[in-house]
């Protein structure tokens, strides 16, 4: 199964995306991870399993910037 990572620019956004997302029926969690390619973030990103565009949608109207994504494999 792939997740989808949703950088955030603070820790604080990352719980805020993730209460929102659990309020609307989307499980999700926060993990930090460094990547290089992500700029001006702190490094905090809120994963989930599905509904990627629906989640997109969800963060931006709820006011929370996204710095980048990565999409993940069970592997990683």
């Amino acid at each position: 199964m792939s997740s989808l990572c949703f950088y955030v620019s603070s820790i604080t956004n990352a719980m805020r995306g993730k209460e929102i997302l659990e309020k609307n029926g989307i499980r999700a969690h926060i993990s930090r991870l460094a990547d290089e390619n992500i700029k001006n973030g702190c490094g905090y990103c809120v994963f989930v399993y599905s509904d990627f565009d629906e989640v997109e949608e969800i963060l931006h109207s709820s006011g929370i910037r996204i710095r980048g994504t990565k999409k993940m494999n069970d592997a990683e």
